[in-house]
């Protein structure tokens, strides 16, 4: 996980780099910032720090903070026996928009998800406190390979896998296809 983090830090300073060079992509995206939207472009140039550009990028992955998208990202091990609803926020990261034309089982508990994953043979994913149970077609559209051998490493189950460097692996390929061709990073 250091790798996508230290990735992802090097983003922060590149985007940080444009805002100060006056590059209008990055602004536009800086801006979405709530603490900076109300700002022009004269103040962004000298009050914008790279939290904030961390902050955006984490905002843009799905996640509602940089604290929140390294929590999940160094996260080793599920908290305690997974039960009931998750206590952590996985962000939104694995359910963005371009997906929602699938169906899906969504489940505020975690041992009914697991369940169905397994009658399914579907992928287990999270979304903020929640889960989801998608098939195949929905991991593609998501940006992955469903075939990838990675999922069969964590066993198909995104909340609980069975190797977390195999999550990392697909973490960092979602990651890459999430900001991929992004202008505000060219």
């Amino acid at each position: 996980m250091a790798d996508i983090i230290k990735d992802l830090k090097h983003k922060a300073r590149f985007l940080h780099r444009n805002i100060l060079t006056g590059k209008q992509a990055s602004l536009d995206f800086i801006q979405k910032h709530p603490d900076l939207k109300s700002h022009s472009i004269e103040a962004l140039l000298t009050e914008v720090k790279r939290k904030h550009c961390l902050s955006q990028i984490a905002n843009a992955l799905g996640f509602s903070s940089w604290y929140s998208l390294v929590k999940i990202l160094q996260l080793q091990t599920f908290p305690s026996p997974p039960t009931g609803r998750s206590n952590l926020d996985y962000g939104k990261i694995l359910s963005p928009s371009r997906c929602r034309v699938y169906t899906n089982v969504w489940s505020v508990n975690y041992e009914e998800a697991k369940d169905v994953r397994a009658k399914n043979n579907g992928f287990l994913l999270t979304y903020g406190t929640q889960y989801l149970v998608t098939e195949e077609d929905y991991i593609t559209t998501l940006g992955l390979d469903p075939r990838d051998e990675n999922w069969n490493r964590i066993g198909r189950d995104w909340a609980n896998p069975k190797d977390i460097n195999a999550r990392s692996a697909l973490y960092q390929a979602l990651i890459n296809y999430t900001l991929e061709g992004q202008d505000w990073l060219s």
